[in-house]
């Protein structure tokens, strides 16, 4: 399958989930829209489950970030990942199918441990380098760290959903972390 094929099909799962989610996920819906037929589909994907997987993992938001040497400029490159162009919505696929983990275990149990596990594990290591550089407190916990960091940012966008202006932010969300650290300026 070549790559234009795989990304349409992609695209399309992702419309998928964003209309139907995990409950109401059609393939034949997906692959029609895509303009693939199942030989296609399958010489790419073994399942249903797979291609989900797989879409799923395409709007992980999170990147790996280097080591700058500098909190607030660690941060500045997943804030940037966090406010790019449809992570927003992306981060609300992964909310509703949440929402419907108990309805399907396995599967949520998968993009857990293949997508969202993973991410968080990216953005934990940032606090982990800031910790081990001594930028917080010895006893600061840079898995509460991160789960802060991760909800703010997700808090404030919500609020801000619709043009709604609550005052603050996402470089407050980064200037309040910044702040926190021992080191800021």
């Amino acid at each position: 399958m070549d790559a234009t094929v795989e990304q349409r099909v992609l695209r399309e799962a992702r419309a998928e989930l964003v209309t139907a989610g995990v409950d109401a996920f059609s393939l034949t819906a997906t692959l029609r829209r895509a303009r693939v037929g199942n030989s296609g589909f399958y010489r790419r994907w073994a399942s249903v489950q797979d291609l989900i997987v797989d879409a799923f993992a395409s709007i992980a938001t999170w990147p790996d970030v280097p080591d700058l040497g500098d909190l607030r400029q660690e941060l500045r490159v997943l804030i940037e990942a966090f406010d790019r162009p449809g992570a927003w919505r992306s981060l609300q696929i992964l909310f509703t199918f949440a929402g419907q983990a108990a309805r399907h275990p396995e599967l949520y149990a998968r993009v857990q441990r293949t997508v969202i596990i993973p991410g968080n594990e990216r953005v934990i290591a940032v606090f982990e380098r800031a910790c081990a550089r001594k930028d917080f407190p010895g006893d600061a916990d840079p898995r509460a760290l991160a789960a802060a960091f991760i909800g703010a940012l997700t808090v404030v966008e919500q609020w801000s959903v619709g043009g709604h202006n609550v005052g603050t932010g996402l470089e407050t969300v980064l200037d309040t972390f910044a702040a926190l650290s021992n080191r800021s300026a």
